[in-house]
Order: structure tokens, then sequence, then C-alpha cells
């Protein structure tokens, strides 16, 4: 399981920075770089940000629940 999620991951990593600047261009590196450095970025802050979101949505579902019954 994990070499597909790394090959889709690579895959992605070479895809996008060319939609940019051609492959052989010498910029191709630097691009690539910045492309993975912003996608750790989002990683982490989704991983940071996901446990209070969804426990704030637990609890205002059933906040609403509560009041639903009453």
């Amino acid at each position: 399981m994990p070499g597909w999620i790394t090959d889709s991951l690579f895959a992605i990593i070479n895809t996008v920075p060319a939609l940019f600047v051609a492959q052989d261009s010498p910029h191709f590196a630097l691009a690539r770089t910045m492309f993975v450095l912003i996608l750790i970025v989002l990683i982490v802050a989704g991983a940071v940000w996901l446990p209070p979101l969804c426990s704030t949505l637990v609890r205002r579902l059933r906040k609403g629940s509560a009041s639903d019954q009453v």
C-alpha cells in the first residue's frame, strides 16, 4: 500500500511544477522544491487543524440534536 501512495505523490510532485516550468529548464528543480515545501506545509496544517475542527463540528451537532429532543 505505501508503494502506490509514494508513486502517486511523486507523480504529483513532478507533474504540477511541469505545468508552470519546462522540465528541461534549469529552474525546474527549484519549482519542484517549492511545490514540495508548500505541499508539506499544507499537510502539516491539515493535521493540526483537523482535530479541533472535527471536535467543534461534533459538539455543534450534539448540541443541535439535544435541542431537537426537548
